[in-house]
C-alpha cells in the first residue's frame, strides 16, 4: 500500500499513460488539441524509467491516472505553472513578467519563449516523464528550461550548481535525465563526473568545446529553441497530478532523496504565499537565491498568481543587496539562512530607509535582530515555515510573534504534534510536527526511486517533517530543534549521513560522526568528530580538502575534531544523540581560523 491507501504500481515506461494527455499536430500551431491517451511507440531511445530501467518505484499511481478517473476540475486554468502563464499571457500581455541577468521580459515574451523551448523539447524526442536536468546558474534560460520541460510534459531536474564528485553523480545518475542542459563549465563538471551518456546535452551561452565529446549529440540553446516540428504540435495543460520537478534535498539516514513535485504544486504555494503576504499585481518581487533552491521558484511563481513582476538576483552579496532593490524598484524580498544577519550586520547608512521595499519574507532568522531590522529598514517582516515537500506550512509577521516562534499554521494545512508513536501530544508538549495539505497535488508526490522512504514520511496518512516543535495557548508554534538527523546551514539543508559518508572514505579515517553546532551568524555550521586508525595522524586541513571534492561547499565541515572513539549502543551503533550532546570542544579545530576566512 501506498501512503495514501493506493498500491504501488509497477509502471512501465514512466508515465506510460500520462494523465492521459498527449501532444497532436495541428495546422496553424494553434488552438488546443483533443485529449486522448498518449502512446509511446519510439523504439530505441534511453531509458525514461530510473536506472535499470522500465519502472518508477515510488511513484504515485494516482498521478498518472486519466482525468476522468479523478474528482478533478474540468478546467486545467490554474492548475499548473503552465497554464496560469498562458492566462496570464492573454490577462495581461505586455506587463513585465522577469528581470534577470540583465535582460526583461514580458508575460506574452515568457510564454513565447517556454512554447518554443517545449516544442523544441519534443522534436529532440523527449516524451511525457523524461527528465531534463539543468545546471546552470541563474539566467534566463533556466527559466525556459524549467517551464518548457513541464510545458512538454517532461520533469525538470534542477542541480545544485555546488554540488561536486560523488553526490554530483548521485543527483544525476538518481534521475537519469535523457537531455541535459547548462553552460559550457558546468557540462564540463558534469561531463567529469557522471558515469552514462545522455542523449543529448544543450549548452547555454557561448561555448567553444564539446564537454561530452562524441558521447552525446550537442546544441546550443538558440539550437534547442528551433529544433521543434514544422508545423508546431499543440502544447496541451498539463493534469495537475504530473510530476513537473524532482528536486533533490537532503537526507537523514541516507542519501539526498529526489523530492517529486507535482505541476500543481507550485501554483498551490504562490496562492498561499499570495494570501498570507497580501500582495498585488504592483509589486516588483526579488529573490537572489539560486533557481535550482524552491524558494527562488516560488517567488517566481508568486509573481505569476499576482500578476507582477519577478526579479531574480545572480547572488547574494550583501554590500550591494540595498541598492539593487532601489535600481529595481522592488516591494518585496525574500532571504533565507543568514542573508538578513549579513545584511543586518553592514555599517549602518544615513539611506537604509530610503528604500521602496515595504515587506520581507525570511526564515531562520536569529529572532533578536528582526525587530531592529524592521526598524533600520523600514520594512515590515514576515517569518514563514516550510520545507521543499510543501513550500508554506506556517507564518506569521514578525512583530506579532515571540523570538522562537514559527507562527500559525496555514488554513489549507492540518498540522498536528505527535510523539514517537504518532500519538497527538499534550497541550504544551514537545512533538515532532506532521501534517497534510486538503487541496490533492498541493504538495510533494513522493520520492523518486525510493518507495520506502516515501511510505515512512507518509506514515499513518502524515507527513513527518522530521521537526520538533511546541503549541502555545495563543495557536502559535515554537520550533524546538531538529528530530532528524540533519543540520541546516545557511539555508541548506545538509545530509549527516553524507558528510560522513565522505570524511569516512579517507584511508585514516576509522570512525565519524557529523553533528550540527550553533554558529554566530544563526543555524549550524558542520563538525565532524573523527577517530582516526591507529599510529596515523590525519591533519584537518588535509581531512577538509579531501571531502571539498565530494561536497558542496555548504556542507563542508568548518570544525574537525579528532577524538579516542564515540558513544555506541549494544548493537555498535553510534549514539548520535549523546555525540549531539557533547558538541565539540576547544580542542577542535576550525577552517574559518586556520585558513582565515573570518
Amino acid at each position: 500500500m501506498g501512503p495514501n491507501g493506493m498500491h504501488e504500481e509497477r509502471m512501465s515506461a514512466y508515465p506510460a499513460t500520462l494523465a492521459g494527455w498527449t501532444l497532436r499536430d495541428s495546422p496553424d500551431g494553434g488552438g488546443r488539441g483533443r485529449r486522448r491517451p498518449h502512446r509511446h511507440g519510439r523504439p530505441g531511445l534511453g531509458p525514461r524509467g530510473p536506472p535499470g530501467g522500465g519502472s518508477c518505484p515510488g511513484f504515485m499511481p494516482d498521478a498518472g491516472r486519466r482525468q476522468e478517473d479523478r474528482a478533478m476540475p474540468k478546467d486545467h486554468s490554474d492548475q499548473s505553472l503552465v497554464a496560469a502563464l498562458r492566462l496570464a499571457a492573454a490577462d495581461t500581455p505586455d506587463h513585465e513578467f522577469l528581470r534577470i541577468a540583465g535582460e526583461s521580459f514580458s508575460y506574452r515574451d515568457a510564454l513565447t519563449e517556454v512554447e518554443h523551448t517545449a516544442r523544441g523539447l519534443r522534436g529532440l524526442g523527449v516524451d511525457p516523464g523524461d527528465r531534463v536536468g539543468i545546471m546552470c546558474d541563474n539566467r534566463a534560460e533556466v527559466v525556459w528550461a524549467w517551464l518548457g520541460a513541464n510545458a512538454a510534459h517532461a520533469i525538470d531536474v534542477p542541480v545544485n550548481t555546488q554540488a561536486r564528485g560523488r553526490l554530483l553523480a548521485y543527483f544525476v545518475e538518481d534521475a537519469r535525465p535523457r537531455v541535459l542542459i547548462g553552460t559550457e563549465d558546468y557540462l564540463q563538471v558534469l561531463a567529469d563526473t557522471i558515469t552514462y551518456d545522455p542523449e543529448v546535452v544543450v549548452c547555454v551561452g557561448e561555448h567553444s568545446s564539446r564537454p561530452f565529446g562524441d558521447r552525446a549529440r550537442q546544441l546550443g540553446f538558440d539550437e534547442l529553441r528551433e529544433a521543434g516540428a514544422s508545423p508546431p504540435v499543440v502544447l496541451e495543460d498539463p493534469h495537475p497530478g504530473e510530476i513537473a520537478t524532482i528536486m533533490y534535498t537532503s537526507g537523514t539516514t541516507g542519501p539526498s532523496k529526489g523530492v517529486m513535485l507535482p505541476q500543481r504544486y507550485y501554483p498551490a504555494q504562490a496562492e498561499h504565499i499570495t494570501r498570507v503576504m497580501e500582495l498585488g499585481a504592483d509589486e516588483i518581487i526579488y529573490c537572489v537565491q539560486p533557481l535550482f533552491h524552491i524558494d527562488a521558484r516560488g517567488f517566481l511563481a508568486t509573481a505569476l498568481d499576482t500578476r507582477s513582476t519577478a526579479v531574480i538576483g545572480r547572488r547574494f552579496s550583501a554590500t550591494r543587496f540595498w541598492d539593487e532593490i532601489r535600481e529595481n524598484g522592488v516591494t518585496v524580498f525574500g532571504t533565507i539562512g543568514t542573508m538578513l544577519w549579513l545584511l543586518h550586520k553592514q555599517p549602518p547608512r544615513p539611506d537604509d530607509k530610503d528604500n521602496p521595499a515595504t515587506l520581507a519574507v525570511c526564515s531562520s532568522t536569529p529572532k533578536e535582530i528582526l525587530r531592529e531590522f524592521e526598524e533600520r529598514f523600514g520594512i515590515r517582516i514576515i517569518e514563514a515555515y516550510g520545507m521543499t515537500e510543501c513550500l508554506l506550512i506556517a507564518s506569521a509577521p514578525a512583530r506579532d510573534t515571540v523570538p522562537g516562534r514559527i507562527g500559525r499554521p496555514l488554513t489549507e494545512v492540518p498540522v498536528r504534534l505527535v510523539d514517537d508513536g504518532d500519538a497527538p501530544v499534550p497541550a504544551g508538549e514537545v512533538g515532532e510536527l506532521v501534517y497534510r495539505p486538503e487541496e490533492p497535488f498541493a504538495m510533494m508526490q513522493g520520492y523518486w526511486t525510493k518507495p520506502e522512504a516515501t511510505v515512512e514520511a507518509w506514515r499513518n496518512l502524515w507527513f513527518h517533517t522530521g521537526d520538533l516543535a511546541r503549541e502555545h495557548p495563543d495557536g502559535t508554534l515554537e520550533y524546538v530543534g531538529r528530530k532528524k538527523d540533519s543540520i541546516r546551514r545557511r539555508g541548506e539543508n545538509v545530509s549527516a549521513w553524507e558528510v560522513e559518508e565522505a570524511v569516512a572514505a579517507h584511508p585514516r579515517v576509522r570512525e565519524v560522526a557529523a553533528i550540527g553546532v550553533p554558529s554566530e551568524v544563526g543555524e549550524e555550521d558542520v563538525a565532524v568528530l573523527v577517530v582516526t586508525i591507529p599510529g596515523d595522524p590525519l591533519d584537518p586541513a588535509e581531512l577538509v580538502e579531501f571531502v571539498s571534492r565530494d561536497l558542496p561547499r555548504y556542507a563542508v565541515p568548518r570544525y574537525v575534531e579528532f577524538v579516542d572513539g564515540l558513544p555506541k549502543t549494544a548493537s555498535e551503533r553510534i549514539e548520535k544523540a549523546k555525540v549531539r550532546e557533547r558538541g565539540i570542544t576547544a580542542a577542535a579545530w576550525d577552517a574559518n581560523v586556520a585558513l582565515g576566512l573570518r
